[in-house]
């Protein structure tokens, strides 16, 4: 999946789709659904990534990642029909 086409404002999310964010300077990486608080924290950039890409299966969503509050890339695509 390309990052490009993938990519864009945290408007792109939506509801109930699971977001990782890097908050902070720290190694540690927040797990939320969206538009809810964390649900979880992870160690590393990679126990995130992959934590949040089973989560966004099991949930039929789409999983996000942000590093700056600002900007997401979209990392796992499960919406039915592209939603």
């Amino acid at each position: 999946m390309s990052n490009e086409k993938n990519s864009g404002a945290l408007s792109n999310m939506h509801v109930g789709d699971v977001l990782v964010a890097h908050p902070s300077a720290v190694r540690e990486h927040e797990i939320s659904i969206v538009p809810e608080k964390p649900h979880a924290m992870a160690a590393t950039h990679r126990e995130a990534i992959e934590q949040a890409a089973v989560e966004a299966e099991a949930l039929a969503v789409d999983g996000w990642l942000t590093e700056d509050q600002i900007h997401v890339v979209k990392f796992a695509a499960h919406r039915p029909n592209g939603e």
